[in-house]
């Protein structure tokens, strides 16, 4: 399953990591891929349903995308996406499920069972990060 951005869609793209250096990482990249859609970090799901509770009031833009790892501490990727799911208003907002060099089948069925709109295997390279973010762009 891949997944590209809309033209038209400004909304940011939201990652949900737990790892500060895998944020600090993922932003880097991100600049140098060159898309122009803001760039929010969370640091973990429950983090990631306060601000969509902030999306629903009105309060935050709609995500363009929303990048969610797996391995999390305070609630894992799959009960995060479980529960943005139950949402109707994001029913069909696009989640990536970032795989930490996970080649499980399990994981990929599990995620994709839980309404998941793609999969990543979290890149090892700069170069390959920022190939990822640049196979975003519409």
């Amino acid at each position: 399953m891949s997944v590209r951005l809309k033209p038209d869609d400004t909304g940011p793209i939201v990652m949900v990591d737990d790892s500060p250096d895998d944020i600090l990482i993922a932003r880097r990249c991100y600049r140098r891929a060159g898309l122009h859609n803001p760039f929010v970090t969370l640091d973990g799901g429950t983090a990631l349903l306060a601000h969509l509770d902030e999306v629903d009031a009105g309060v935050a833009p709609m995500p363009a995308l929303v990048l969610l790892d797996i391995n999390m501490p305070d609630m894992n990727g799959f009960e995060a996406l479980s529960r943005v799911r139950e949402k109707a208003a994001f029913r069909e907002l696009p989640v990536v499920m970032m795989l930490t060099n996970s080649d499980d089948p399990h994981d990929r069925e599990r995620a994709r069972q839980k309404g998941a709109s793609g999969l990543q295997i979290k890149p090892t390279r700069v170069v390959d990060y920022v190939g990822f973010f640049k196979s975003l762009a519409p």
